[in-house]
């Protein structure tokens, strides 16, 4: 039996439900990619394995000029579509600026798409299923873009015309933007069309979260317990955007308003997280606007108000606020934990402590501190250390109110917090609490590998969880030892 069915709906299309009770790590979906290929905007990679292409170490391919790593990505099949059209339109392409977005990139993987509706009919079918949104799309720059950029491009360089239409073109870039999904397993990220992972509904608060395998299948997990006939989804954008930020970006990427449980709660789960401090200096309350769901099309808002004196805040005062905010962090030095603690502390004042903002900033402190030094974790302070393990402890609870299927962020921070909870220990000299810090510690340690299991070892977190498989050995061999050594004390 299957973990899934697939469902139909008037409004929200086809979806996939729960075929059975599903536990948290379990696999859902695990499926290789229909078609993938460089992103939009991008500078020039390889055609066959995806990664950026150096200027001193690549070679024209030799059918239709354009660049690759080796001969070995000349015949991958990866790079059979443009290779054709190039070749049949009767001169070869040359790509002699590197390091910098290239222009012609953006129709390849368009071009790979359009490759399946001429030749592959068992793939043009799964691929002209999924949504286009071409009516909602017309109204949009970018659509214009695509269609100047991309498709009057593809028609006339490519010599296409008697093939395809401006239409074909434009719905498949619609395909593209709706659908595709960034894999991060090539530098640089390359863009995918997924099956039945495209079927899962988009939730702030979702129940499965995705990776991907080191070949490059996506693999969507349970993130959560999921009942029987529960609808399966994961989160389009962020969960640790705030909700204006969240939403605006759906609907511009998307084309809807997102109205989920957490999108329809002004408190997200009672955590503030978009909450700013209330104006009145008399006041220890927050403001938020009476609902998120009246954005309008250009992020505005009714006035906020303050939920404990119901002072109001006018939306475009916050607004000043929160760019003023944001401003700062984006020019605030990274990898400094200094000038990280000295924004948390600036803008306390302004935020709730939950803010979007300084929980940002606060995931990165959790990962800076200790880091930063070549003595490592033994080089700091208890205090310090006892800071950094608050930050992590806190910032996961609060991921976990926020986005329960988000196991990714909370993997990392049972990581950095199991390390710094056993460097506590070791400070300690009773060989009895040494034990059961060291064995809190574990028990942490374990948790982050459940959480970070099946991450690839190319990214960041796959290169965590194989150092998490070192220490939890490590960990063993030392609370074996040290059990030996309590046991010989008592003789």
């Amino acid at each position: 039996m299957g973990t899934y069915r697939i469902c139909k709906d008037d409004v929200i299309g086809r979806y996939l439900v729960a075929s059975k009770d599903i536990k948290p790590g379990e696999i859902v979906i695990q499926e290789p990619s229909l078609i993938q290929g460089p992103t939009q905007v991008t500078v020039p990679v390889c055609l066959g394995c995806g990664n950026v292409i150096q200027e001193k170490k690549f070679k024209p391919c030799l059918k239709c000029g354009w660049p690759v790593c080796s001969s070995i990505c000349e015949k991958s099949p990866q790079h059979i579509p443009e290779c054709q059209y190039t070749v049949a339109k009767g001169s070869k392409v040359t790509i002699s600026t590197f390091g910098s977005i290239h222009p012609s990139y953006q129709c390849i993987t368009v071009l790979r798409c359009l490759y399946q509706k001429q030749f592959l009919s068992d793939v043009w079918k799964k691929v002209d299923l999924l949504q286009s949104h071409c009516e909602e799309r017309r109204t949009t720059s970018k659509y214009n873009k695509d269609r100047i950029t991309i498709a009057q491009f593809i028609l006339s360089f490519f010599k296409l015309k008697h093939i395809f239409t401006e239409e074909d073109i434009l719905r498949v870039c619609g395909i593209l933007t709706v659908n595709g999904h960034e894999v991060p397993l090539t530098n640089p990220s390359h863009v995918a069309l997924y099956e039945n992972t495209s079927m899962l509904e988009h939730n702030c608060s979702a129940n499965c979260n995705k990776t991907f395998t080191n070949q490059g299948s996506v693999l969507i997990k349970a993130g959560t317990y999921i009942k029987k006939g529960d609808h399966l989804s994961i989160c389009y954008t962020d969960p640790l955007w705030g909700t204006i930020n969240r939403r605006h970006h759906l609907y511009e990427s998307k084309f809807f308003w997102c109205s989920c449980k957490r999108c329809s709660d002004p408190t997200e789960f009672g955590t503030y997280f978009s909450a700013v401090r209330c104006q009145n200096s008399s006041c220890t309350g927050y403001a938020l606007p009476p609902s998120f769901l009246n954005q309008s099309p250009n992020g505005k808002l009714p006035n906020w108000t303050c939920t404990k004196c119901e002072s109001p805040i006018s939306s475009y005062h916050v607004q000043e606020i929160l760019d003023r905010i944001g401003q700062e962090l984006h020019e605030m030095p990274k990898g400094n934990s200094k000038a990280a603690k000295e924004f948390v502390q600036a803008y306390e004042k302004y935020l709730h402590n939950n803010h979007y903002y300084l929980t940002d900033v606060k995931f990165a402190l959790s990962q800076l501190i200790g880091h930063e030094n070549e003595l490592g974790l033994p080089g700091l302070g208890d205090e310090a250390l006892e800071f950094k393990a608050r930050l992590c402890k806190s910032v996961s609870a609060l991921v976990k109110v926020l986005a329960p299927g988000e196991t990714r962020i909370r993997g990392i921070l049972m990581f950095e917090l199991h390390a710094t909870v056993a460097e506590l220990g070791r400070r300690n000299p009773d060989p009895h609490q040494l034990s059961i810090v060291l064995q809190e510690s574990r028990k942490i340690l374990q948790e982050a590998l459940d959480l970070l299991k099946n991450e690839p070892e190319c990214l960041s977190e796959g290169k965590i969880y194989i150092q998490a498989q070192r220490n939890l050995k490590e960990l063993e061999t030392v609370l074996t030892n040290l059990h030996r050594t309590i046991d010989d004390s008592s003789l």
